[in-house]
């Protein structure tokens, strides 16, 4: 198989916008490893999945607060944070019917 030109290789930026993460709900994994997932994949410009489960409010606003340790005030739990960060996932789900919420 022959080599294809350097120019027609998409960019590590470009093919990151589609990493995504799995519908994992917040119960299934720790608050600590839901948001840790959220904040890498945010990063790198892909996406999180909520699952099912329902996210503090707190995770839809920018982190601010980061000292110059990577801790948070309000991230308290979680270490090599940057300002700017984000723990929202992108992907939000609802509950379903198939649990009885209507």
């Amino acid at each position: 198989r022959e080599s294809i030109p350097l120019s027609e290789v998409e960019s590590a930026s470009a093919i990151m916008t589609r990493f995504c993460t799995g519908a994992m709900s917040l119960g299934a994994l720790s608050r600590e490893a839901h948001e840790t997932l959220a904040i890498a994949v945010n990063r790198i410009g892909g996406k999180s999945n909520s699952g099912e489960g329902g996210e503090d409010v707190v995770r839809g606003k920018t982190i601010k607060d980061v000292d110059e340790n990577g801790r948070s005030p309000t991230f308290p739990h979680l270490a090599g944070l940057k300002n700017g960060d984000s723990a929202n996932s992108f992907v939000h789900q609802v509950a379903s019917g198939r649990f009885g919420v209507t």
